[in-house]
C-alpha cells in the first residue's frame, strides 16, 4: 500500500473517531445542559431560596455556586492531569458519583420537607456545592479532550448543536415545570423536591455517553506532576507571552462580574413587578429558552466561520438584559420577558465560545494549564460577585445593581474589541459567508 493510500485510511478512520466523538460529546452536553435547565440557575434556583430566606448574599450565591464551584478546582486538576496522555479517566471516574447528588437531595429535601428553613438551606448548598465541585474535576480534561479528540470543524458544530438541542428538549420541559410549580402541582416544597430528583436523574443518565468516548492521542505525557514552584512560573510565562490570552482573562473577569446580576431578576420580577413565582419562573425561563434555541442556530452558523465576531456580538447583547429591567419599571413585565430572551440568544452560548477560542489560541501543550487558569480565575470573581451583587441590591436596590452590570458588560465588550484576535491559523477566512 502506497504512502498516500495509508494516509487517506489513517484520515478516513480518524474522521470516523471524530464523528462518533462528537454524537457522544452532543449527547452528554444536552443531558448536562438539560439537567441544568431545568433547576434554572438563574430562575428556579434563587426563587427556591428566596422562599428559604431573605439574604441577597445566599440569595445570589445561589444562582452563582454551580459556576464558582465548577470552575474553582481546575487549575489544580490541570497541574495534575499533565501526567496522563490520556484524560478520559480524568473524566468519567469523578462524574459517577457526583453526578448523582441532586438526585439525592431531591429525596432529602421531600424527607425535610417539615424541618426548618435553615436545615433544608445547609442541605441545598452542601450538595450542590459537592455537585459544582465535581464538574469541575472533570472540566479540564474534558475540554482537553474536545481539543484532541475532535478538530475544529466540529467543534463549533459540537457547541452550537448541544445548545439547539438542549434548547428545543427544554421547550418541552418549560411546561411541565410551570405545572409542577403551578397551584395545580403539589405544594412546597415538594414541587422543588420533584424539580431537584428530574434534574438529578438526567445527570444521572448524562455519564454513560463519556463512557464510551474514544479518546484520540493528546499531547505526550509528563514524567512528574510538576510542583507548584515549577507550575506557577510556566503560567507567569504565559501571561507575559500572551496579551491575547491577558485580555480574555479580563474579559472572563468582567463577564462574571456583569453576571452577578443574574440571580436578581426574578425576585426583582416578584417584588417590584408585581408577578407570582408561579408566573414570573416558567414565562422567564420560557423566553430564555426560546433565546437560546436562536442563539444555538446562530453559534453553529457564525461560529465555525468567526468565533470571535459571535463572541462580539454576544458580548454587544449582553448588555440588553439590565437595560430591559431597568426598562421594565417604566414598560411592565414585557420588557423584562424581552431581555430574557435576548439574554438567551447571547450568552447561552457565550462560555462555549470563550473556551472555542482559548483551545484554538492556545498550543495544545499549554491547553490544560490555559484552560484551568481562565476557568480558576472566573471561579474566583464568581465565588466573590454574589458578596458585591447581594451587598448593592441590599443597600443601593436592585436598578443600581443592574446599571453595574450593564457598565461591566460594556467593558468586556470593549477589552474584546481591543485585544482578541482570530487564531492566526484561521485569519485566511475573510469573510462570514
Amino acid at each position: 500500500m502506497s504512502v498516500s493510500a495509508r494516509h487517506i485510511m489513517a484520515a478516513s478512520l480518524r474522521e470516523r473517531v471524530y464523528h462518533r466523538n462528537f454524537t457522544l460529546f452532543t449527547l452528554d452536553g444536552i443531558l448536562f445542559m438539560v439537567a441544568m435547565g431545568i433547576i434554572g440557575p438563574s430562575t428556579v434556583i434563587p426563587d427556591f431560596v428566596r422562599r428559604l430566606t431573605d439574604s441577597e448574599i445566599l440569595i445570589g450565591l445561589s444562582g452563582n455556586l454551580f459556576h464558582a464551584g465548577y470552575a474553582l478546582p481546575q487549575l489544580f486538576v490541570a497541574r495534575l492531569i499533565v501526567r496522563s496522555a490520556r484524560k478520559k479517566r480524568w473524566f468519567v471516574l469523578p462524574n459517577i458519583p457526583t453526578r448523582c447528588i441532586l438526585l439525592v437531595f431531591g429525596l432529602l429535601l421531600y424527607l425535610l420537607a417539615d424541618e426548618r428553613n435553615e436545615l433544608i438551606l445547609l442541605v441545598f448548598f452542601l450538595c450542590y456545592a459537592i455537585s459544582a465541585l465535581g464538574d469541575g474535576l472533570v472540566g479540564v480534561p474534558w475540554a482537553d479532550m474536545i481539543g484532541s479528540s475532535l478538530d475544529s470543524r466540529w467543534r463549533s458544530r459540537l457547541y452550537g448543536l448541544m445548545s439547539g438541542g438542549t434548547a428545543l428538549v427544554m421547550l418541552a420541559v418549560v411546561p411541565l415545570v410551570a405545572l409542577v410549580l403551578s397551584e395545580q402541582g403539589p405544594g412546597f416544597p415538594q414541587n422543588y423536591a420533584l424539580l431537584f430528583a428530574a434534574s438529578g436523574l438526567v445527570f444521572a443518565l448524562s455519564i454513560l455517553p463519556g463512557v464510551f468516548l474514544r479518546e484520540l492521542p493528546g499531547p505526550p505525557a509528563l514524567e512528574r506532576v510538576p510542583a507548584f514552584t515549577e507550575f506557577l512560573p510556566q503560567l507567569g510565562r504565559l501571561l507575559r507571552a500572551d496579551p491575547q490570552f491577558r485580555a480574555l482573562l479580563v474579559i472572563r473577569t468582567l463577564t462574571g462580574l456583569f453576571l452577578m446580576a443574574a440571580p436578581f431578576y426574578i425576585g426583582y420580577a416578584t417584588l417590584r413587578l408585581g408577578l407570582s413565582s408561579e408566573v414570573a419562573v416558567p414565562t422567564l425561563l420560557l423566553m430564555q429558552t426560546l433565546g437560546t434555541t436562536s442563539g444555538a442556530l446562530l453559534y453553529m452558523w457564525l461560529g465555525a466561520r468567526n468565533n470571535v465576531l459571535y463572541l462580539r456580538l454576544a458580548l454587544a447583547a449582553s448588555v440588553l438584559l439590565p437595560l430591559s429591567a431597568l426598562l421594565a419599571a417604566t414598560l411592565g413585565p414585557v420588557s423584562l420577558a424581552l431581555g430574557f430572551l435576548i439574554s438567551g440568544l447571547a450568552t447561552s452560548n457565550l462560555f462555549f465560545g470563550y473556551q472555542n477560542w482559548l483551545v484554538e489560541h492556545v498550543a495544545p501543550g499549554d491547553r490544560p494549564a490555559c484552560v484551568g487558569l481562565a476557568n480558576t480565575t472566573s471561579a474566583v470573581v464568581t465565588l466573590f460577585s454574589p458578596v458585591i451583587g447581594g451587598s448593592i441590591a441590599r443597600l443601593a436596590g436592585f436598578e443600581t445593581l443592574f446599571v453595574v452590570s450593564l457598565l461591566l458588560a460594556l467593558g468586556a465588550l470593549m477589552v474584546l474589541l481591543r485585544y482578541i484576535q482570530r487564531p492566526r491559523h484561521l485569519q485566511p477566512a475573510t469573510s462570514v459567508a
